[in-house]
């Protein structure tokens, strides 16, 4: 035997003198690990409430922490001073609320332990020599009688899911055994998450140690006596009445968890409040027919041509002028100092010849 395990032994006897004493009660191996387990549950009621009356003080100071951690973002050493006078001063252990789950270390050793000495056998015929009680007991004659067999609703305690079951239906039911166990685990987990939403917020590793040990137990329950499974699932039965009593009967963790529930309700209103508003944002509305087609383009202007005058009083009223061009012989005179040699300007029909304007005489005048 190991040093731990011999000092551990007194433990690991009055554990199986227990189930030696249920067992002459009940006659049934899982029975009397059942009974086991209620009384253990019973004698650590008082630690499981201290835990949780600690994850309610950490959701008190919460506020408090918050600035402790704003005031010495840049000092570690100096936050962490601050934190631990400010547990002290409000009596509060941080980690208080990892307690109910570091509570089932020590307890699946020894009950480990005990199931695998109750189910002793020694030699090459493996001949059943149960350890941790007396020989006069009826659970020791039952287990030697059985060979060092533990069968309870025709599966032996003693084996694990790892053994050879010699078919997949025989290992069927140790498998569902291990899953209830895994299930139970995290529907306590997740209860105690949702009685103190702040307090996981507040404590970050206590929030992750609940989340994810049943999937660490579930591993360790593939490798132990299903007998083991047994008293875990009892336990996580327990765990789950009991908290639901504590909330629904002292004042104090019942108005925490009224509270509680508004938060989370709260909560939920606001998620489905932005997630309307964000699917309102993302719905499609079709347009109208041919909303989407592009405008025509206009048709490009065609320069004016320029309008040729006929010649009548009603054209030259109605259109504007346009110079004339006279046929016929140029007038040499008109023409004469032109550097193009094109005509100048048009002499007025009215004007006298040889130059006796009367404006022009005016003009001179």
């Amino acid at each position: 035997m190991s040093f731990l395990g011999a000092l551990l032994k007194p433990i690991f006897e009055l554990m199986a003198g227990l189930i030696a004493i249920f067992y002459g009660v009940v006659h049934s191996y899982a029975g009397s690990i059942a009974l086991l387990t209620v009384t253990v549950m019973v004698v650590v009621s008082p630690l499981t409430y201290m835990s949780t009356k600690s994850m309610l003080e950490m959701q008190k100071i919460q506020p408090m922490i918050k600035e402790l951690q704003k005031k010495y973002k840049n000092d570690k050493q100096a936050l962490v001073e601050a934190q631990q006078a400010l547990f002290k001063e409000h009596k509060v252990n941080p980690a208080g609320g990892c307690l109910p789950m570091l509570l089932q270390l020590p307890l699946l050793y020894v009950m480990y332990d005990v199931i695998r000495g109750l189910t002793n056998t020694v030699g090459v015929h493996h001949v059943s020599s149960p350890k941790y009680i007396s020989h006069s007991t009826l659970l020791y004659k039952s287990l030697v009688e059985a060979g060092g067999a533990m069968y309870s609703f025709g599966i032996n305690l003693a084996l694990k899911v790892t053994d050879p079951h010699g078919s997949f239906a025989n290992a069927l039911p140790f498998y569902v055994i291990v899953l209830i166990s895994v299930a139970l685990q995290y529907i306590q987990m997740n209860q105690i998450t949702n009685k103190n939403p702040q307090a996981a917020q507040a404590n970050k590793q206590a929030y992750y140690l609940n989340k994810f040990s049943p999937l660490i137990f579930g591993i360790i329950y593939l490798n132990i006596p299903v007998g083991v499974n047994v008293y875990f699932i009892v336990a996580s039965v327990f765990r789950i009445l009991q908290q639901e009593a504590m909330y629904r009967f002292d004042p104090a963790l019942k108005e925490h968890a009224s509270k509680a529930k508004e938060i989370k309700a709260e909560a939920k209103r606001n998620k489905a409040a932005k997630g309307d508003s964000s699917a309102a944002e993302d719905t499609f509305i079709p347009k109208e027919k041919g909303q989407n087609r592009p405008a025509p383009k206009p048709a490009p202007r065609s320069k004016p041509k320029p309008v040729q005058q006929s010649g009548g009083a009603g054209d030259r009223k109605d259109q504007p002028s346009a110079p004339v061009v006279r046929k016929g012989p140029v007038n040499r005179r008109q023409t004469k100092g032109s550097p193009t040699g094109k005509a100048g300007p048009e002499i007025p029909k009215n004007r006298p010849a040889g130059g006796n304007d009367p404006e022009e005489k005016k003009k001179g005048a």
